[in-house]
């Protein structure tokens, strides 16, 4: 009698527990983001006065457009004469970290620019110093360091 009561559970708790021992499957619907794209943004590094833009890609515009006019004034208000005319366009490379803060990492210039103007690079070094602090770039929720390329257009 014991051994049928046994005998019983044993084969009851087999019964129940056939579903321990299946092989769960994902469905196809479950996707997992681990690929991250390190090139691209979230959210573009924004000047203080283009955050209240509601389109993004108007916002990234009016923060290059910003960044442009800052460092334009900045030389502007210094007279800068060449023996010849200079029409060439110079590659500003700026790194933006989490805080915000603006610094020159390289400046791609022609020989001829540098000839005609040598204290250039100085003088766009001023202007990035005088920056304000931006928004940093988003990233998944978080702010990221990102490096971008400002062209510059030089002509007399």
């Amino acid at each position: 009698m014991i051994q049928r009561i046994l005998l019983f559970f044993i084969c009851g708790f087999f019964l129940v527990s056939c579903d321990f021992f299946q092989k769960k499957e994902l469905s196809n619907d479950v996707v997992i983001d681990t690929v991250i794209d390190f090139n691209s943004v979230d959210i573009f590094p924004l000047f203080p006065k283009c955050d209240s833009i509601p389109s993004q890609e108007k916002q990234k515009i009016c923060s290059q457009i910003k960044l442009s006019q800052h460092i334009y004034a900045s030389l502007v208000s210094v007279k800068i004469t060449t023996s010849k005319k200079v029409s060439d366009t110079l590659l500003v490379t700026l790194n933006i970290d989490k805080a915000g803060k603006v610094s020159l990492s390289n400046i791609k210039s022609s020989e001829f620019i540098q000839h005609q103007i040598p204290n250039l690079d100085s003088l766009i070094k001023v202007g990035i110093e005088n920056l304000p602090t931006l928004k940093p770039a988003i990233k998944r929720g978080m702010p990221v360091a990102t490096e971008f390329t400002l062209p510059i257009v030089v002509r007399n």
